[in-house]
């Protein structure tokens, strides 16, 4: 499903499985795409978070206060993401398993543009002032011959 969201900022629902179910995250959540590389904005309910880890690669804290901030890949948007998390909370450290899932079938689109759609309108545009622009110049090389000839 990330092939079929297109480049671009969008706001998606997302819910989260796993660990004690004390723990929440932010719904919906940001959710970017550029170049076909989704990244997820996961807040957590907590502050105790302080890294995650997502297909073996490891996230620290993208803020420094409040709610644990953590800004994700995510290679198929339209498939449970099991991530660890490791909090904190506790006299010790524990790395915890959960599943984030995110609902891209209520996907809304915040912002961004595709870029693949906008050089198929920019480039035509383009071409179209250089067009006018030229029939202008044409134009007016014409009217001052006119004028040339006539006063000579």
């Amino acid at each position: 499903m990330a092939d079929t969201l297109k480049n671009g900022d969008y706001k998606i629902p997302v819910s989260l499985k796993g660990g004690t179910g004390r723990a929440g995250i932010e719904s919906p959540a940001d959710v970017h795409v550029k170049n076909n590389e989704t990244t997820a904005e996961i807040i957590w309910s907590s502050s105790h978070y302080d890294y995650m880890v997502v297909d073996g690669k490891k996230y620290t804290r993208a803020n420094k206060s409040g709610n644990s901030r953590f800004d994700i890949k995510v290679g198929d948007i339209s498939k449970p993401v099991k991530v660890k998390a490791d909090t904190v909370a506790m006299s010790t450290p524990h790395l915890i398993d959960y599943t984030i899932t995110f609902d891209t079938s209520k996907a809304e689109r915040t912002g961004g543009s595709d870029l693949s759609t906008a050089k198929y309108v920019a480039i035509p545009v383009m071409i179209a002032c250089f067009v006018i622009g030229l029939v202008i110049g044409i134009k007016a090389s014409r009217r001052r011959k006119k004028v040339k000839d006539k006063n000579a």
